[in-house]
């Protein structure tokens, strides 16, 4: 599986060509931030029209799918619930990680952008973000040929001698 990264801009999210975009929404964050909210601005607020009308939540283990096109060269949209933000700790992290990564499998997505949960408010560091990012996606490296993760440049130059690391680790291993 390659690991790379995009900018969570809206320029770069608008012209984001993928299978997926997985983008995590908390139960109490409103308006939504970074990613989420960017793309929920690109579809007129159709999300948070969504969130309003009670057909959406937040919560932890929710999942919506919708169409991305024609606001987004993305395929489509996959919202997951990501329970209360006080709440997210590593464990929680993880959990989100991995039942992300196993829709996708499940939807049959070999390439996928998202944004990791808790990052946006910088919960998380890059390093340990990172690191149990790709602890956990470990598990898909043969279901999953692409991710792009949405970070700023800044964080995108701490995480990626780790996602180095961790590729010439998988070919030694291989």
């Amino acid at each position: 599986m390659d690991v790379h990264f995009a900018a969570p801009n809206l320029a770069s999210l608008s012209e984001l060509k993928t299978e997926a975009l997985c983008l995590p929404f908390f139960l109490d964050e409103r308006p939504m931030r970074g990613p989420s909210g960017l793309v929920d601005f690109r579809l007129c607020g159709r999300v948070s029209k969504l969130i309003a009308s009670g057909r959406m939540h937040g919560e932890l283990g929710e999942a919506v799918l919708m169409p991305a096109r024609p606001r987004m060269f993305a395929e489509r949209l996959v919202w997951l619930g990501a329970g209360v933000f006080a709440e997210l700790d590593e464990a929680r992290f993880r959990k989100l990680v991995h039942g992300t990564l196993t829709r996708l499998s499940d939807l049959r997505v070999r390439a996928a952008a998202l944004s990791l949960p808790g990052r946006v408010r910088a919960r998380f560091s890059p390093a340990d973000a990172i690191d149990w990012f790709l602890e956990e996606a470990s598990d898909f490296a043969l279901r999953l040929d692409e991710l792009t993760l949405l970070e700023p440049e800044d964080a995108q130059r701490a995480m990626q001698p780790r996602v180095e690391r961790a590729r010439r680790r998988a070919l030694t291993d291989g």
